[in-house]
């Protein structure tokens, strides 16, 4: 079997990301921990994946501190697993492919699962923004930089990104500003907003 490269030394941020996201299953776990379950034998059901290898990415999880092992909520001896902080910053990049898997990947018509805020019970979508300005971040519009620790023998251009885009003509794009807040609903309104009863 191949061996696993780690990027644990690299200086890119996505890079050392690969940590936790590098295999498939592990995405997928971190989506069943946002939609409620912990119990083993529950992500079993779920995702149809075999108890040796449920094992061993859960166990990395752990080990990766993206989840904890403790008593589950109902009372019973059994363990659940649950998402630490760093779980939950690991959840919420794995909503972000959220909005390209319902453009890219269900036809039109074709309802996807749909996330709603536990709080308001009102229907959500991850969006990307830039965290200063709250714009809507596209890749079209970026370069990348060196940070401190970036090595100095690579280069990172502006210029090799604005001829990259040169063979890569504008395509019409998805609205470039993050969505404005909008005035309350009349009841109801809302109520089709409304996450469905269990």
């Amino acid at each position: 079997a191949m061996e696993r490269k780690h990027f644990t030394q690299a200086p890119c941020s996505i890079a050392r990301s690969l940590e936790v996201f590098g295999d498939w299953w592990i995405p997928l776990i971190l989506r069943e921990c946002v939609y409620g379950i912990s119990r083993f034998d529950a992500f079993q059901r779920t995702l149809g994946i075999g108890r040796n290898i449920l094992t061993k990415r859960l166990e990395a999880l752990i080990a990766e501190g993206v989840l904890e092992k403790r008593p589950a909520q109902d009372g019973s001896a059994r363990q659940g697993y649950f998402l630490t902080p760093k779980g939950f910053d690991a959840a919420s990049v794995m909503l972000g492919l959220m909005p390209f898997g319902e453009r890219w990947y269900f036809a039109k018509g074709e309802v996807p699962i749909q996330l709603y805020n536990r709080h308001t019970h009102r229907k959500v979508r991850p969006l990307l923004v830039d965290a200063d300005t709250g714009a809507h971040l596209d890749a079209r519009d970026l370069y990348a930089g060196p940070g401190p620790a970036f090595p100095a023998d690579i280069s990172l251009r502006r210029d090799r990104f604005t001829e990259y885009y040169a063979h890569h003509p504008e395509e019409p794009r998805q609205a470039t500003a993050a969505p404005q807040p909008q005035a309350a609903k009349p009841r109801a309104s809302r109520s089709r907003e409304r996450a469905p009863s269990a």
